[in-house]
């Protein structure tokens, strides 16, 4: 085996590097053009189709649409983003300048006209209060000296249980005793059978009001009252008071201008006392000082029919004695149509719809009246209801159609109230509703009252939310044009692009020497131009790796059998096989090298050629797989790739086909050349080996014994071993020239 495969080597030399750079140059030119290198191929190899199928949105175009579309969105939502807070907050900074704007005016008014009734009832207790009430109290005193008369009794009797009684109950409920409030004392029983049963009208926010200036009893009060009450009417009417009245330094009501049932009443020790009215008496007879006032909190009022009613007090006198006290009587619906800015209590100016102003004390407890309870009293209750309040003080604000005194304003507004905090914040107000509050203590020395201003914060806010609409309607419409623009451009940018897609994807597919239109003078028209010029080498090499690829394949097919060069060629490296019942034929010519040696080099060429094409149309001749061939030696086989049963035969036609070949060579050009060559059958292996050449071996008994016997006899001729011989015998001579390992080696007798 070692002298075989020494053989093998040798002539395996010459063909391992034309060998080996077949396959590799078609890969390059494959590479090159982007697919197989089929000049024929499809239009676009599925390779690419899959690369452009995988893309996706990774196309240029896409990219520069989202990148367009991405920083002009960003943009405009930046834009748009500090748009909407510089507005909304401008706006929400209105909303809550407008409240407070509203609750400073409705604060002014409220202060103003608390101020101006204390400045008068100072004025008025120096100015014509002293002679009025000497007036009024010398007659009083005169009319306390006299008898009841039971007529006037009468009449007061049927007044308290047929008007007074009904009214007081209808407000405050229960059960009331009209006999306990049936005056028993002269003066006061006088004067109320002559002016309260006699003026009394029914009205439905407020006590009777009188206007009677003279009952025509000639009596010195009403002698007084003719002469006063004018007066004391105009100051009322004025100062939008609900009554005036002078208190004696006895407790005596000796005077009222709606000449109710308080009229003739005693605050010290009649049904009066331990009131906010007898308070305010003896702490203005204290404070021993002309220029003083004293205020009171609303506070529930008997002869006002249970409504609350607030007092401002100074005393009356010029000298160092006060002779009684005067009382300003204010009612809440006077304050409250104040805050309400409208001059009515169920509207309110300024507020939207759902706003509403209100007075506030430090208990938290409102001071004035509440618009909803006014404008809607069943939707009230229900909402106060819901928010926990009983339904003792829900019937009886809804029987009053009044809050003050009665209704909570809600733990965030009453904290605000009890603190004389400042501010505008988003609160919930009374009724549970989420509101925008403004809030601040009023300028009225002697009360705590806090002053709110409330709108729903839904309706307050409704500016900025419609703002904050229109922002995002125009931040979309934006949007949508910044893309319909983005879109045009990225078609427009990426129009080459496509045109030089089209072209590589032409190459790709095999069509070499596309060429595209290059367009712009930009840069892709450079890139344009530079493709046409890859396009036109590429298909200019193209040519030249064709012709390569059709000359390496002609090399390759004369160094090992054709269908192992095409199993090779594509692609596989490890080719081996056995093969079972083929036979080898290993031939060789002798002294070319001493013949040719003499001789020019193409000349030598030229007939070496000639044996070599010689040997190939034996082959071709007898259909025999040519193995390898080198200089003047060659080895074939039959069987080995293409089984065949005359396989023996045919290898011993082309040594003989050979042998007569150079024979005929020897005649044309005087050469002296001899052919050696070995045949034997059996089991032969074969396939590629090496690593950086690769060559086609063949190895086996078979393979060793045919390399053998063709030099057995150290003569030229043609060798074979008796398998062979017993299968030839009736076609050839032999004669035996010896053996090799015990076996018969004979030689083919040529004719």
């Amino acid at each position: 085996m070692g002298q075989s495969d020494a053989v093998v080597r040798r002539m395996g030399g010459h063909a391992s590097a034309a060998q080996t750079q077949a396959p590799p140059a078609t890969d390059q030119v494959g590479s090159a053009l982007g697919g197989n290198g089929d000049p024929d191929g499809p239009e676009q190899p599925l390779s690419t189709r899959r690369r452009v199928s995988r893309r996706g949105f990774g196309s240029i175009q896409s990219k520069l649409l989202l990148m367009l579309v991405l920083t002009s969105v960003l943009s405009t939502i930046v834009v748009g983003y500090f748009g909407y807070r510089s507005g909304t907050q401008a706006l929400e900074d209105s909303t809550r300048s407008r409240l407070q704007d509203v609750l400073d005016e409705r604060a002014s008014r409220v202060s103003a006209m608390i101020n101006n009734v204390s400045g008068g009832v100072t004025l008025d207790s120096q100015g014509v209060g002293p002679e009025s009430m000497a007036d009024f109290s010398s007659a009083y005193d005169e009319l306390a000296r006299g008898t009841v008369n039971p007529a006037d009794t009468a009449a007061l009797t049927r007044y308290y249980n047929d008007y007074y009684a009904p009214h007081l109950q209808e407000n405050l409920g229960g059960e009331i005793n009209a006999e306990a409030f049936i005056p028993t004392s002269p003066a006061r029983t006088y004067l109320q059978a002559r002016y309260t049963v006699e003026a009394t009208t029914e009205t439905d926010t407020s006590r009777p009001v009188s206007d009677i200036d003279d009952a025509g009893d000639g009596s010195a009060w009403t002698a007084a009252n003719k002469k006063w009450n004018p007066y004391w009417r105009a100051v009322r009417d004025s100062l939008g008071l609900d009554d005036v009245m002078m208190i004696d330094t006895d407790g005596r009501i000796v005077y009222t201008t709606d000449k109710g049932s308080d009229l003739g009443s005693d605050v010290d020790t009649g049904e009066l006392r331990d009131g906010a009215l007898e308070s305010l008496w003896r702490e203005a007879l204290r404070s021993n000082n002309r220029d003083y006032v004293a205020i009171s909190d609303y506070e529930s009022y008997q002869p006002a029919f249970g409504r609350p009613r607030m007092f401002v007090a100074s005393p009356i006198g010029t000298g160092g004695d006060a002779t009684g006290v005067l009382v300003y009587e204010v009612s809440s619906n006077a304050i409250t149509m104040l805050t309400t800015g409208s001059g009515t209590a169920e509207k309110v100016t300024g507020l939207g719809e759902t706003g509403e102003s209100y007075i506030v004390g430090t208990d938290g407890v409102l001071r004035t009246n509440s618009r909803r309870l006014l404008a809607d009293p069943k939707a009230f209750a229900g909402q106060m209801r819901e928010n926990g309040a009983s339904e003792e003080t829900v019937d009886k604000m809804l029987r009053m159609k009044l809050a003050v005194g009665l209704l909570s304003a809600g733990p965030d507004i009453s904290a605000v109230a009890k603190d004389g905090s400042t501010g505008v914040a988003e609160v919930t107000d009374y009724a549970g509703k989420e509101v925008l509050a403004a809030y601040e203590p009023l300028d009225v020395e002697g009360l705590d009252w806090s002053l709110v201003a409330t709108i729903e914060t839904e309706e307050a806010l409704a500016p900025v939310q419609g703002f904050a609409r229109n922002v995002l309607v125009a931040t979309a419409a934006v949007i949508l044009l910044v893309c319909a623009i983005s879109i045009l451009l990225a078609r427009v940018f990426t129009r080459p692009v496509g045109r030089l897609m089209r072209g590589v994807r032409a190459v790709a597919g095999g069509d070499l020497g596309a060429q595209v239109d290059a367009g712009s003078r930009d840069e892709f028209g450079d890139l344009a131009t530079a493709f046409n010029d890859l396009s036109a080498n590429l298909a200019a090499k193209q040519e030249l790796v064709d012709a390569q690829q059709a000359e390496n394949s002609r090399i390759l097919r004369s160094l090992m059998p054709e269908a192992v060069a095409d199993r090779y060629q594509h692609g596989e490296t490890t080719i081996s096989a056995e093969h079972q019942n083929a036979s080898v034929v290993y031939t060789e010519i002798d002294g070319f090298d001493a013949f040719a040696g003499k001789r020019p080099a193409e000349e030598s060429l030229a007939m070496l050629k000639e044996l070599s094409a010689g040997f190939d149309a034996a082959a071709h001749r007898a259909g025999i797989e040519k193995v390898r061939s080198v200089g003047t030696g060659y080895i074939g086989s039959s069987g080995l790739i293409v089984q065949r049963v005359d396989h023996v035969r045919r290898v011993a036609d082309f040594a003989v086909d050979v042998a007569r070949m150079v024979e005929r060579f020897n005649v044309t050009n005087g050469a002296n050349l001899v052919l050696r060559a070995g045949v034997h059958t059996g089991d032969v292996r074969g396939g590629l080996v090496g690593q950086g050449d690769m060559v086609y071996n063949l190895w086996g008994e078979a393979v060793d014994l045919a390399y053998r016997v063709r030099t057995i006899a150290g003569e030229a001729g043609i060798y074979v071993t008796d398998e062979v011989k017993n299968q030839l015998s009736s076609a050839y001579d032999f004669e035996k020239v010896g053996t090799i390992d015990d076996r018969p080696v004979w030689q083919v007798v040529l004719s």
